[in-house]
């Protein structure tokens, strides 16, 4: 592959994807994470920039998401892992 005349070698692609790769599996939420979440927080579901939803509500168990394609899930903190906070840039 070329990048202004010069050949970029195959390690550096690959390396870079990784490194896309921990980035967004590090947005993804842990349970600590998850009980930090405040109503209004906006979320989405597996890297997508369509899945998107708000956080409506919390408890000692999980977090209630209003998702923008109308439908409302419960879902508790230790099964947040599909689930990332939207970055304020991105929103």
């Amino acid at each position: 592959m070329r990048d202004g005349g010069a050949i970029i070698s195959p390690q550096v692609i690959c390396a870079g994807f990784e490194a896309v790769v921990l980035l967004l599996r590090s947005l993804s939420l842990t349970g600590d994470q998850s009980r930090k979440l405040k109503v209004g927080d906006r979320v989405c579901w597996e890297h997508s920039a369509t899945d998107l939803g708000t956080v409506v509500g919390g408890s000692w168990s999980g977090v209630t998401i209003d998702w923008d394609d109308g439908h409302t899930t419960s879902i508790q903190h230790n099964d947040m892992a599909q689930v990332e906070r939207v970055p304020l840039k991105l929103m």
